[in-house]
């Protein structure tokens, strides 16, 4: 019987070795170390993890309830990859929603929430300035968006975006590889804060759907060429 791990932390219990191994697998999948549409070796996994095979196959178990990885006969598990057909639906969704809540943001945001913001878009320009890898960079462009997300409202920022967001879009694959890229998006930022702050609604929520807009076309023009990464923002 696999004994727990000690993960170091005296407020936290230690973990069984399957929830150990789900949680870090879980991690993988959500930042795209381990990209869409690639195996999940058991093998490799337990090896990699130091753990036997059956913590790992109890994590897939859970990984595959979650809708994370798919399993096919003689295939084992795969992680799951979204149809490009959805793809557009995804966004023009983030689009509606995201533009709703950044009106909302404006009429509700009081000092502290705007606040929030500044340090999330600070934050993503600090990590611009030292040259942080496009992976970094996504993390903390999701975020900001997540800040945004949330103080429109906390709920569909944390129990319905933030799980769609990381299903669907691993920071590992990212369209924050290309430095004038990089400085449109962030000026698209600053315009949808300004807009906030200054309690502009529909202005707030006009440019936020735009944003993620152009994403959507940007990341079409990338994947009609095949020699560019599939990369979502």
């Amino acid at each position: 019987m696999d004994a727990p791990i000690d993960r170091g932390s005296a407020d936290q219990r230690p973990l069984s070795k399957a929830e150990y191994v789900f949680q870090r697998l879980r991690r993988e999948l959500q930042e795209g170390t381990i990209p869409p549409g690639a195996q999940v070796r058991q093998t490799e996994i337990s090896s990699r993890y130091g753990v036997s095979a059956t913590p790992v196959r109890e994590a897939l178990r859970r990984l595959e309830a979650d809708g994370m990885v798919d399993y096919a006969p003689h295939r084992g598990a795969t992680v799951t990859e979204m149809p490009k057909r959805d793809v557009r639906g995804l966004y023009l969704f983030r689009a509606e929603v995201e533009g709703l809540l950044a009106r909302l943001a404006a009429e509700r945001a009081d000092a502290t929430t705007v606040s929030a913001l500044r340090t999330a878009h600070d934050e993503l320009r600090r990590l611009v300035r030292h040259a942080a890898g496009a992976e970094a960079l996504s993390s903390a462009n999701r975020e900001f968006h997540l800040a945004v997300m949330r103080a429109g409202s906390p709920y569909i920022a944390d129990d319905i975006m933030r799980p769609l967001w990381e299903k669907a879009i691993p920071s590992s694959a990212s369209m924050w590889d290309d430095p004038d890229r990089v400085e449109r998006f962030l000026r698209e930022h600053e315009a949808v804060l300004a807009a906030v702050e200054a309690g502009r609604g529909q202005e707030a929520g006009d440019l936020m759907a735009e944003h993620v807009r152009v994403a959507l076309r940007e990341r079409t023009a990338r994947n009609r060429n095949p020699a560019s990464p599939h990369s979502p923002m």
